[in-house]
């Protein structure tokens, strides 16, 4: 399968099934795909999904009024207006090509081919332009249609952020997205010589003990990765883990929302001594963070169990310090999975600022009087981060924010409104995040 035809299948496919990316890697392992194919499948599905609405924005001046065209054709002029704008290293006649030998090839869709390729054509002309309008614009709305924030979010957005701070996020969001290696304690070197051999790249970072690649990567095709020398992990999530670090006394740690253990993890290697308990209410992820943990040798220091973490309750001896990484908008790292702020709406960020009120609910219940609770999310928005934090702070009188939290240099940090801090994501390693630490009193 090629990869013209394999990004519009991903991108036609129900967007309540797995995320692009995990679709992608299914249907290239099941088609036996090229790796060059993969590549260019991957780019155009990543380029499409991160500014959506602008390719919506640019192909509907060619596009009649009210014009209703099958999904699958839609997507056919979005993969083309996005590859044409974008892609610097693949021919545009190719793409165009590629795009409407797949259109032919479906029998109820080959008639629409002709319009395709007008609209397309139309795009090479004038596309860049157009491009160019909605890059230098003035207004929020143009600059998060370019960034490719949905302007359905910009009420929230409004609510957390003065238009001075949205206008420096937008523009932040416009940056590539790198990888970056938590490195294992001691490996340092190791790693390096292994990325130096291998022809990999790789600099020290100055906000965390990581290192930087400047490129995207595939980690169990990294030298190193086998022998748990580092994980790929951004430096907004290597930061936030950090504060278990900083505060931690002993006794036991709880992840809440573990998810494929990679928090856990970085939490047993710089906390001496610790052990991890961690919830997970997906299998599929306590399977994976199973292999975490093994692969870094930290499998014998952790618990981990599956079920819903509203309900669960610790085993043994209550823990001292509570980590709830929660399901959120994922709105700090839209720049690195664009796909995920296709899937909100309204309801879907009304009911997990609800489910984030429960988990931080039960986490304080759970903690140990004296203990920790650190609350994390990777979202951006108000109404997920401070608004839930004051909310369980006023039902749990027994308990308060930690106001010396962050130390961190204020070009990456912003303090909450009132409680808690941003990381901020200024550069292609570091994703944004929010953080705030709750003391359980004694």
């Amino acid at each position: 399968m090629r990869g013209i035809e394999a990004a519009l299948k991903v991108l036609t496919s129900d967007v309540t099934g797995p995320f692009a990316s995990e679709a992608l890697r299914k249907l290239a392992d099941h088609e036996g795909m090229k790796a060059s194919d993969i590549s260019l499948a991957s780019s155009l599905v990543y380029i499409v999904m991160r500014r959506k609405e602008l390719w919506e924005k640019i192909a509907g001046r060619f596009l009649t009024r009210g014009e209703k065209l099958p999904p699958q054709v839609m997507m056919s002029i979005l993969v083309g207006t996005g590859g044409l704008l974008e892609l610097r290293r693949f021919s545009g006649g190719v793409l165009v090509n590629g795009i409407l030998d797949t259109l032919k090839r479906t029998k109820s869709l080959a008639r629409y081919a002709s319009l395709v390729n007008a609209v397309l054509r139309k795009i090479t002309e004038s596309g860049e332009e157009l491009m160019r309008r909605y890059r230098e614009a003035k207004t929020i709305e143009d600059k998060a249609v370019y960034s490719g924030v949905p302007l359905w979010t910009l009420p929230a957005w409004g609510r957390t952020w003065t238009k001075q701070e949205l206008s420096e996020l937008f523009a932040l969001m416009n940056q590539p997205s790198y990888a970056s290696l938590r490195v294992a304690p001691g490996k340092r070197e190791e790693l390096l010589t292994l990325l130096e051999a291998s022809g990999i790249r790789a600099q020290p970072s100055d906000i965390t003990d990581s290192l930087r690649l400047n490129e995207s990567i595939l980690p169990a095709k990294v030298p190193g990765y086998s022998e748990g020398l580092f994980t790929v992990q951004s430096e907004g999530s290597i930061l936030a883990a950090s504060l278990v670090r900083k505060f931690y006394e002993g006794g036991k740690v709880l992840d809440m929302c573990s998810g494929r253990g990679v928090k856990s993890a970085q939490i047993l290697q710089e906390c001496e001594g610790s052990s991890v308990e961690c919830w997970e209410i997906s299998e599929r992820r306590i399977k994976s963070a199973e292999a975490e943990l093994s692969r870094l040798g930290l499998s014998e220091r952790a618990v981990l169990r599956a079920g819903d973490a509203v309900n669960l309750t610790t085993e043994g001896e209550a823990p001292s310090f509570v980590v709830l990484d929660a399901p959120c908008s994922c709105s700090g790292t839209w720049t690195r999975k664009p796909e995920s702020k296709w899937r909100l709406d309204w309801q879907k960020l009304d009911s997990l600022s609800a489910l984030q009120k429960k988990l931080l609910g039960h986490a304080v219940k759970v903690c140990k009087p004296g203990g920790y609770v650190l609350y994390i999310t990777c979202s951006l928005l108000k109404p997920e981060n401070e608004n839930v934090v004051a909310e369980v702070l006023a039902a749990n009188p027994e308990c308060a924010e930690v106001s010396n939290l962050i130390d961190w240099d204020s070009r990456f940090c912003r303090r909450g409104k009132p409680y808690g801090a941003y990381i901020w994501p200024v550069n292609s390693w570091l994703d944004g995040f929010y953080c705030s630490l709750i003391l359980r009193r004694k």
